[in-house]
């Protein structure tokens, strides 16, 4: 099962994530950016997203109550795509896509793919992107991983 999840969800879709979410927010601190594959690589979390995407304001306390299901393996999730995360982060450096410092993310170029098509589950992940982004960022880094509950 371990080498299933590791095709499906790999070092190419997660650095194209990083691209487009670097593109949209400019900069994002390195803890902050472990958090987003465990959201945006889980099929069923990004339905979710989508299906509230209308929706102006979503704490995510609330959808930890409204849908525990979606977060009783979010750690789990966390410890097994933080090494797609380091290889990701580390890929889109040394290509000087992105820029590296000691505590923070931020794009080096624009992220254009022209008319590439990126295939289903990168269109399906850009659209709950906004989402994503809007549930976070009224909390700081240290709130999610304690909301979360992640254990290292």
């Amino acid at each position: 099962m371990k080498e299933i999840y590791y095709t499906y969800n790999n070092e190419a879709i997660a650095s194209c994530v990083f691209l487009e979410l670097l593109q949209k927010v400019g900069v994002i601190d390195i803890a902050r950016s472990c958090l987003i594959l465990p959201f945006l690589l889980d099929d069923r979390t990004v339905k979710y997203f989508q299906k509230l995407s209308g929706k102006e304001k979503i704490s995510l306390e609330y959808m930890i109550k409204e849908q525990s299901k979606l977060f009783t393996s979010f750690n789990k999730r966390y410890l097994s795509l933080l090494p797609v995360t380091i290889n990701s982060l580390l890929l889109l450096n040394k290509n000087n896509q992105i820029g590296l410092t000691s505590s923070e993310i931020s794009a080096k170029s624009d992220f254009l793919y022209g008319e590439t098509d990126m295939g289903n589950r990168f269109n399906e992940i850009k659209k709950a992107l906004p989402f994503f982004i809007r549930m976070i960022e009224n909390y700081s880094t240290i709130q999610l991983y304690r909301i979360l509950k992640i254990q290292l």
